[in-house]
């Protein structure tokens, strides 16, 4: 009937109505595919042609060939965020990860990009030649010798580049770390990047980002992501990184902490390294990397506890906590009874802790900071302060 119409008034000197609409539109929106027909189909039937229905078989044969590249934890064509505190070992976790499942032939080592972005010359170095050994490529845009490629925006150019070249398809791109890929605070910068790289990933590769958690933890003393809340929603997998030890010991452990996980089985676990010191180099750091088993982390599960909880102390109860650890680091034990009466010496207690407050953070230490000792012939309940 259309077409019918359109003859019509072309005999009478006159262009349909709908003709002179989409004339106005294309004006309006020169070039804009959502305005104007392609290759003769409409809007109508170019949605229909995306349409998942037709591709079955391909999601199917993609989804047969999805492996693990963290057994486990991280699997092909997905995008995964993993963050932890500064100095927590990220790089070493996540070099120690890949080498390993290249080892295990899991994956490649021909088909990681490692963006090493938050690195200097020396480690540059260092980890450019543990890449050879292993096959991975290692990239550091600073030092790139292509005039065009020296900028986290020409990497995004390029991954869009690979990907509509149709050679996304089983590569594995590490981003350490994120913040320098995007702002992580921006949200529409962000949301631009993760579109990247969820295309990226959609065509078949695979993305890890690490990235930061803030200085200060959450009240209740959990980490919390240095950026947008709204990433959570962009990314298939996000996992923390807790460390449990000090910079002091041997070993430190990571606590996984389970974020946001959309694979059915839901990562539960942890990993432990020997630390970089005077006698463990770098490399011998990587390599110790090692998988903890549910079993294996129950100790850590409880060390977090502590932390948690003396993270709690003090951020809610600051001056009572400092009150505490003051009067008793000579090692001198004190039972509940003694500390609530040195709140009366204005010298000691220049604050005003109060009774309620004191008691809540004693609650909150005991068997972390605080160790409780029973003496005398009724067994009477006496702490000792111990530096965690």
């Amino acid at each position: 009937m259309q077409d019918d119409w359109a003859d019509y008034c072309e005999s009478v000197g006159q262009k349909p109505a709908f003709v002179i609409k989409e004339e106005l539109i294309n004006e309006a929106f020169p070039g804009n595919p959502y305005y104007t027909k392609q290759n003769g189909s409409s809007s109508l039937s170019r949605l229909m042609g995306v349409a998942v229905n037709s591709r079955i078989e391909e999601l199917e044969e993609r989804l047969a060939q999805e492996r693990d590249v963290i057994p486990g934890m991280i699997t092909t064509g997905t995008v995964t965020l993993v963050y932890a505190p500064s100095g927590a070992g990220k790089t070493v976790w996540i070099l120690g990860n890949l080498f390993q499942s290249i080892r295990n032939n899991l994956i490649k080592g021909s088909d990681v990009i490692y963006f090493n972005e938050d690195d200097g010359a020396k480690g540059v170095l260092q980890k450019a030649k543990m890449g050879n050994r292993h096959g991975i490529t290692m990239v550091t845009l600073a030092n790139s010798p292509d005039p065009s490629l020296r900028t986290t925006t020409d990497a995004l150019h390029l991954l869009n580049a690979i990907r509509e070249e149709g050679e996304a398809n089983g590569k594995i791109i590490i981003c350490d770390t994120l913040k320098k890929f995007a702002p992580v605070l921006n949200k529409g910068d962000m949301r631009e990047v993760l579109h990247v790289f969820r295309e990226f990933a959609a065509a078949g590769g695979t993305v890890i980002l690490l990235g930061h958690c803030n200085k200060h933890r959450s009240m209740d003393g959990r980490l919390i992501y240095e950026g947008v809340g709204d990433l959570k929603a962009d990314v298939d997998n996000m996992f923390g990184l807790d460390p449990v030890n000090d910079k002091f010991a041997f070993h430190q452990e990571l606590l996984v902490i389970n974020e946001k996980d959309r694979s059915q089985i839901s990562f539960e676990g942890g990993f432990k390294y020997k630390q970089t010191s005077a006698t463990v180099g770098y490399e011998e750091s990587v390599d110790s990397v090692q998988f903890m088993t549910v079993d294996d982390i129950s100790d850590l599960k409880e060390k977090q506890r502590a932390q948690i909880n003396i993270g709690k102390a003090i951020n809610k109860y600051e001056d009572e906590y400092v009150l505490l650890s003051s009067i008793m680091k000579s090692n001198k034990m004190f039972s509940q009874s003694e500390l609530l009466e040195l709140l009366r010496d204005e010298n000691i207690n220049p604050n005003g802790c109060t009774r309620k407050k004191l008691l809540n953070c004693i609650d909150l230490l005991k068997g972390n900071n605080l160790k409780l000792e029973r003496r005398g012939e009724h067994g009477k309940k006496y702490y000792r302060w111990v530096p965690m």
